[in-house]
Order: structure tokens, then sequence, then C-alpha cells
């Protein structure tokens, strides 16, 4: 594969997640039921937020290109999205963040309260993504973003910015608005020359990149996903059973003290 608009979203961390299959980090038990350790539960969240920015990307129409899970270097690293359009190339870092609070200002952005790296991770990889371009003479706006998932709250107190590099941090659901909103700064041409350019794995990785069987590795991700609602399902029915199983021996115990 040398063509990344073949690549499916999210496919990086999905292969990832599929492959604690047999280890203590995912156990298939039975009824389809799976249930995941820690790490295992973090890999299934980057999956779902990275599958959640992707459809929500779909919306930005034909003068869009839109890259998922984009493989670089030789070290298993990869950028979750690259949008190229009309208002420049943007790769975007999804952290899926369920019911925590996100504070960002400046150079710093916590969640709950601890630092996190997303800004200098985002600004390494857009770097990378200029320096890409101005190998090839091209010379385009490349504006990083972090798109927030499920988070409580996010609160941006000042304009984020690593390195004199301004960093968009924004929700999931405001991600395509606003880049459709934004001024045009390419011509289509150069549009055309960067997408051609970006879509190539051969600019990013001297690895060859097989080509998956991307429909298994989907079902076996979808048997995951629906495994582990059914644990979740189960943790619930059976702490409602222990607790009506308490009320009942509790009366018992009530009527025996108190004939």
């Amino acid at each position: 594969m040398t063509d990344l608009l073949d690549r499916a979203p999210a496919h990086a961390v999905m292969e990832k997640l599929v492959s604690l299959r047999g280890t203590p980090d995912l156990r298939e038990l039975p009824f389809g039921i799976v249930r995941l350790s820690k790490d295992g539960l973090n890999w299934l969240r980057g999956v779902r937020g990275e599958l959640d920015m992707a459809r929500r990307l779909q919306k930005l129409g034909d003068e869009w290109t839109v890259l998922h899970s984009i493989p670089v270097g030789t070290r298993n690293s990869d950028i979750d999205h690259l949008v190229i359009g009309p208002a420049g190339v943007f790769p975007i870092n999804t952290k899926r963040l369920i019911d925590r609070r996100v504070w960002v200002a400046s150079g710093r952005l916590l969640v709950d309260g601890a630092k996190r790296d997303y800004l200098r991770n985002s600004d390494y990889e857009a770097a990378r993504v200029g320096r890409v371009l101005s190998a090839a003479g091209i010379v385009a706006p490349v504006v990083p973003v972090i798109a927030i998932s499920r988070a409580r709250s996010l609160t941006v107190s000042a304009a984020p910015e690593w390195n004199g590099r301004r960093i968009r941090v924004e929700e999931v659901s405001d991600v395509a608005r606003r880049l459709k909103r934004r001024r045009a700064e390419l011509s289509a041409d150069e549009v055309e020359r960067s997408t051609t350019l970006l879509r190539d794995s051969r600019t990013w990785t001297p690895n060859e990149i097989e080509h998956p069987d991307v429909d298994a590795l989907r079902a076996a991700y979808e048997r995951i996903d629906r495994g582990t609602d059914l644990w979740n399902l189960f943790v619930v029915v059976t702490t409602l059973l222990t607790i009506v199983a308490g009320i009942g021996v509790g009366v018992w115990l009530w009527g025996l003290l108190h004939p």
C-alpha cells in the first residue's frame, strides 16, 4: 500500500487492540463477553475516539482530503488524522477523555489538574508535516489541532501554543465546522500538490505497508467493542442483584429479630 487514502480510520490503534487477544489485557469470556485491563480500555477508547473524529470529518466536503492513521518513521508512530484543504494542512490528534476536566492556557494543558504533553506532541507532528512540505517546495500553513472527546469540560483560558506555534484545542464536535469557516490560503493547484505528496506512504516511512484485511480487522474490533459493553452490563446487573439480595437478607433478619 502506498496510497494512504486506502488507510482505514484508527487502523494503528485498532491493530494494537486486536493484538491483545490471548493476553491478560484482553480476556474473552463465555457469551461473547470481553474483559479488558486498564491498558486495554485505553486502547479501546483510542479507537472509539478516532472513529468518532473520522465520522465527523466526513462533513468537510469534496474540496478537502482526510487521511487517517498515517504511519510515520520506523517506530510505530502515527498521525491520527491529516486534513488537507483550501485553508491549509491540519494534523489532528484525538484525545478521548471521558468525564475529565481539561484546562488549557498558553503552553500548559492539564487533565484533572495533571500536566499532559499533548501540546508538545502536536507541535512535533506539525513541524514534521511542515518539513515534508518544505522539502517538496510547497509553502502551506500547517495548523495542529487537538480534538477533545467526551470531556466533562474544556476550558481554554489563553490561546495554546508551543515553540511559538499556535495549536487549536477543540471539542471533536467543533473541528469540522471550524475548519470549513477558515479563510482559504491555498490555490487549487497547491491543494492538489500537497494532497499528492501527503497521501503517499513513502513520504512518511521507508517501511513497506502491507494491504491488511480491513474487514477482518474491523470485525475483530467490533467483537471486542460489543464484548466490552456486555462486560459493563454484566457488572451493572451483578451489582444490582447483590444490592437486592442484601436488602432481602436485611428484611429477613429484621423479621427474625422483630417477630
